[in-house]
């Protein structure tokens, strides 16, 4: 039985690894962020799909976790929630020492594109 585990946990641990594994978080949490703000804003389905000029059922098909988000679609749904669509890059934080040490992203100031510009050149 403790093998069981010990290969189920480790089966387990392989797949947080996996970039599918990881987009999947990112899907669900961009969609547990929709709902909490169409709930806060009174905003059903049918009128979302309206200001992001789409159907209620590709509305319902995005709720269910049915789609793959493209950049586009996630600026549209942050713009008809009157919300600003933010992406960032964090280290993987993975041992005590590098958590203590590292500052949380959203800590962090975020970066102008001037400034993005003048690191390319």
């Amino acid at each position: 039985m403790k093998q069981r585990l010990t290969a189920l946990k480790a089966a387990a641990d392989a797949a947080r690894q996996t970039d599918a594994y990881r987009a999947e978080g990112a899907s669900i949490r961009f969609t547990e962020d929709l709902i909490a703000r169409m709930k806060a804003s009174g905003l059903t389905r049918s009128s979302l799909a309206e200001k992001i000029r789409s159907s209620p059922a590709y509305v319902t098909k995005i709720l269910r976790g049915d789609t793959n988000f493209t950049l586009d679609s996630m600026v549209k749904i942050a713009t008809a929630l009157n919300c600003e669509l933010t992406i960032g890059l964090r280290p993987n934080l993975t041992s005590d020492a590098t958590l203590r040490s590292t500052i949380s992203y959203r800590d962090a100031a975020p970066l102008h594109s001037s400034m993005l510009n003048d690191q390319a050149q």
